[in-house]
């Protein structure tokens, strides 16, 4: 495993005989190279220039230096071509961690707020260009470093960059540096560029990238209020995630973007998505833990989308996760983990899952694993073409060893467009099937036959009913969806529990035991651990409305759990109001009428099942989100809009007569120490 292999500089010489040297920077000039603007003057630079801190690092007498002018000087600068012969092409850099916004074309002589070396390539036919929009004509960046950033400190140091190369050897390719950026750290200096099948930095580990990702987000995190009682980043927004239970923790990994949002609104440079850790021992209390994905820029990928973590028979923590790149498209690669579930590395074998031809899916997305029995299973979401319309589906492939795996099946297939973080697993005596297709989280309860690779729905209902009433699964795409719960991840705990979290207003849900009614419904229900942050409480049983409102403000606070058992009796409607105005003028309404129960205008089926004859709502409210459960069936999560002074709680019944059969309300404790 060529690439394990970190290899330092050690005496004169800086590479074997085999290599190929692109650029060494000795010359009084640059040679074939071709330069634009005043940034990296008429040739190399022997030392730090006029205003410029110490630079050491280098090798040789001169390197590419970008400070000709200081710091607001621009330019850039291409080599001629070449074609690549090695697995690796390694170089010193230093600078400024200036990105640029990469998300988008820019003119090809100077791009975005950058400090940068590229690779381009021609586009080769398929290539997949929308997924990496930086190209000069037909010319496609395919991998990029920036400097580490500048010690105001110190000096400016050279480090070895290394890029992975295999899959472009015997393409042509151009070298593009760029100092695009006026600001204090607006330089890039460049040394030894070279082909070598030796790489000079691991390439399967970023410490500096976390490091530094993960400065920015303590500094943004000190302007980042967080919600009440449900988890939540510290700092920017959570995109797919994942649970997994270990050693007495609940490990919440999600996908997180630590430069996303700089302090003062400027948009910075990466949309590439990282993942980020948080631990539980009880559901209630988080701890925000280091990043543990980071995008290998050095290998060509962009993005590092949803997956799963698992632990491994040997007890090694392992996430697998969909891995994004221009020449490649999307694939599953898998990343190793400490008992601790602290560092991390990318696996060498990397990728462990390449979509056979033999998959009808076009691509797998969004991967999932589980062991049943001796074998281990990952599934992966996407669609398959039927009767030329595309439907969602999942592709199902199993492994001994959650490295080498076996495409076996599409266990099923529905009528919607497409299907994204899917996930498959037990619950009771039947299977379930959940997914996210571009609309509202739904699921489907049966049977599997490991045999023939087929799951037999028997019942298809949703974990949320937000955005339900207008969802059309044969033409809906996520723009179009409007709900606020989506991207379900599920594990099961040292009780035997599953447990779910799903993607909600402004971070997380909390979390809910997933259990199996007799009928093939999912029963959801809070954990009886959120029961720890009541306070302040008021309860009444047995008390009737008859045409009436009552009004409850003894408990005054937007972190509130409500539970409330009704029995409508005669009543057209009845229900109750939260987050009440103190002259009833604003509020947000919650109404039965029997049939359906209808949130801010969504309605969503309540119809008592046989044996049940109240409606009993256990509801939460925490600050702007709330989720309502209902006979603990239905579950509705959404986000409201009230002015922070806006507190009451409010029940009714309208045209005729309600009997309130017992009533609680808690106020409840954030669960930040600063909240």
């Amino acid at each position: 495993m060529w690439f394990l292999a970190v290899i330092f500089w050690c005496g004169a010489a800086f590479a074997n005989p085999a290599d190929i040297m692109i650029a060494d920077f000795e010359g009084g000039d640059f040679g074939d190279w071709t330069v634009s603007g005043e940034a990296f003057g008429s040739g190399p630079s022997h030392g730090a220039l006029s205003g410029q801190d110490r630079l050491s690092g280098y090798i040789g007498m001169g390197c590419l230096n970008s400070f000709h002018g200081g710091e607001a000087a621009k330019g850039v600068i291409s080599s001629p071509p070449f074609i690549i012969e090695r697995d690796t092409i390694n170089f010193l850099i230093a600078g400024g961690y200036l990105p640029g916004d990469r998300t988008k074309r820019h003119p090809k002589e100077l791009w975005g707020d950058e400090c940068v070396v590229s690779l381009l390539v021609n586009a080769a036919p398929g290539a997949i260009e929308h997924h990496n929009r930086l190209a000069v004509d037909d010319r496609m960046v395919l991998r990029w470093t920036t400097g580490n950033g500048l010690d105001p400190e110190g000096a400016t140091e050279l480090e070895w960059a290394t890029w992975d190369v295999r899959p472009l050897k015997g393409r042509k390719a151009w070298i593009r540096i760029v100092d695009n950026n006026a600001g204090p750290e607006g330089q890039i200096c460049v040394d030894q560029i070279h082909q070598s099948d030796q790489p000079r930095k691991d390439l399967l580990s970023n410490p500096e990238a976390i490091a530094r990702a993960e400065a920015w987000v303590e500094k943004v995190a000190k302007q980042t209020k967080r919600r009440g009682f449900h988890y939540n980043a510290p700092a920017f927004g959570i995109g797919g995630h994942c649970l997994v239970y270990h050693d007495g923790y609940y490990h919440l990994f999600y996908i997180y973007n630590p430069h996303g949002k700089a302090p003062g609104g400027r948009r910075d440079a990466q949309p590439r998505e990282h993942w980020k850790h948080a631990r539980s021992k009880d559901l209630v209390y988080w701890e925000d833990q280091p990043i543990v994905v980071w995008p290998s820029f050095d290998s060509g990928e962009f993005a590092c989308y949803s997956g799963a973590a698992v632990i491994a028979d040997d007890g090694t923590p392992m996430i697998f996760y969909t891995s994004m790149s221009s020449e490649r498209g999307s694939e599953q690669w898998a990343v190793v983990g400490d008992r601790d579930l602290v560092t991390w590395r990318k696996h060498p074998a990397n990728p462990v899952v390449a979509n056979p031809p033999e998959n009808p899916m076009p691509y797998g997305t969004d991967p999932f694993a589980f062991k049943d029995g001796d074998k281990w299973y990952m599934g992966m979401g996407g669609y398959r073409q039927v009767d030329g319309r595309a439907q969602g589906c999942f592709s199902l492939y199993e492994s001994e060893n959650l490295i080498n795996w076996k495409f076996v099946g599409v266990p099923h297939t529905t009528d919607t467009r497409g299907w994204e973080e899917p996930d498959f697993y037990r619950l009771g005596d039947k299977w379930v099937v959940a997914c996210e297709p571009f609309g509202p989280s739904q699921y489907y309860t049966g049977t599997f036959d490991s045999e023939t690779v087929r799951f037999t729905e028997e019942y298809h209902g949703y974990l949320d009913y937000a955005g339900v009433a207008n969802y059309d699964p044969r033409n809906h795409l996520m723009k179009d969806f409007t709900g606020h719960f989506i991207v379900c991840a599920t594990a099961v705990d040292d009780r035997g529990r599953r447990v779910c979290f799903g993607l909600a207003p402004a971070g997380l849900s909390m979390p809910r035991i997933l259990t199996l009614r007799p009928d093939g419904r999912i029963a959801q229900k809070p954990p009886p651990e959120m029961e720890k942050l009541r306070r302040d409480h008021i309860g009444e049983s047995e008390f009737v409305l008859d045409d009436e409102a009552q009004r409850f403000d003894q408990v005054q606070s937007d972190l509130l759990e409500i539970k409330i058992e009704f029995d409508p009796e005669t009543a057209a409607e009845f229900g109750l109001k939260v987050r009440c105005s103190e002259d009833g003028s604003h509020f947000v309404r919650i109404v039965c009428d029997g049939e359906y129960l209808e949130v801010a205008g969504d309605k969503i089926p309540a119809k008592l099942m046989k044996g049940e004859n109240t409606l009993r709502l256990h509801i939460f409210l925490d600050r702007h989100s709330m989720e309502i459960f209902a006979n603990d069936w239905v579950v509705y999560t959404e986000s409201m809009s009230a002015p922070p002074a806006d507190l009451g709680v409010e029940l009714f019944s309208d045209g005729g007569r309600t009997v309130v059969k017992k009533l609680d309300i808690w106020k409840l404790a954030s669960i930040w120490p600063d909240s």
